[in-house]
């Protein structure tokens, strides 16, 4: 298994909120040369300053480090971070349609 540096993990994130390094640095109030240099690995940022940024893209530490980053695609980290802005109702409905879609695939050819 690969392993990923926090840079790539943070520009896999940021990717994922449709942000660019520029956007993301002005919600952080820093320069985008810093947060290039983070997702570069040419800067560790401290726990501070990556507490700061994971906030800014909608997560926190705990959540950022239990994440096996080569095993989640930005595709499925955009989707957790719209479930999480859904009411409970809507995310009831949309179980609720996923498990009609997978029941659908699981009886295709049947």
């Amino acid at each position: 298994m690969r392993k990923v540096q926090i840079g790539e993990q943070l520009k896999n994130l940021r990717k994922a909120k449709n942000l660019t390094s520029q956007e993301l640095a002005d919600k952080v109030n820093i320069s985008q040369s810093y947060i290039s240099r983070f997702e570069n690995n040419r800067a560790i940022p401290d726990i501070e300053m990556l507490d700061r940024i994971l906030h800014a893209l909608d997560t926190d530490l705990p959540s950022f480090f239990s994440m096996d980053p080569n095993e989640v695609p930005a595709d499925l980290i955009q989707l957790i971070n719209t479930v999480k802005t859904l009411s409970p109702e809507a995310r009831i409905q949309l179980n609720k349609f996923l498990t009609l879609v997978t029941n659908e695939k699981d009886n295709e050819g049947y």
